[in-house]
């Protein structure tokens, strides 16, 4: 298993989010161009801070009632990346997409348990120097943290 997969696992075990794979990550080599609808959503956000970057990402099942119920989007190709972490977008789809989560990081894993219609989110980063897992919860407008775990690589 690699390490930042470890670290998500051992998170997840003790955190009632109770998913364990990656549903997303920035590096998925099948991320595509996203619905114009999703990238307008993401893009019109007042600190949009990526202009010059194309958008890639893939459908999500935010809602646990099907896989075209959210998106989660990063930029392509590095675009603004730190060490391996990139901005994550998520966003609820709808007759009118809506950006409900934005943070940075290297994967999205999405968990069984709902609060307010939507699955609990968890994202992971890692460099060689630290790792991270953040714990969000819908609040009926957009996703709120509510954990965050950080360890220092030794």
């Amino acid at each position: 298993m690699k390490p930042l997969a470890c670290i998500t696992a051992l998170f997840l075990a003790t955190n009632p989010v109770v998913a364990v794979a990656d549903d997303f990550t920035i590096e998925d080599e099948e991320l595509t161009a996203l619905p114009k609808s999703i990238e307008d959503a993401i893009r019109n956000r007042q600190r949009f801070e990526y202009p010059t970057c194309k958008l890639i990402g893939k459908p999500i099942d935010l809602s646990g009632h099907g896989a075209n119920s959210g998106f989660a989007a990063t930029t392509a190709d590095a675009c603004d990346w730190g060490a391996a972490q990139g901005p994550i977008w998520v966003v609820l789809n709808g007759t009118k997409p809506t950006t409900v989560l934005e943070y940075g990081g290297y994967s999205v894993t999405l968990g069984k348990q709902l609060r307010n219609g939507l699955r609990n989110v968890a994202i992971s980063a890692a460099t060689a120097g630290r790792s991270s897992e953040s714990l969000w919860k819908f609040d009926g407008v957009r996703y709120a943290k509510i954990k965050e775990s950080v360890r220092l690589n030794r």
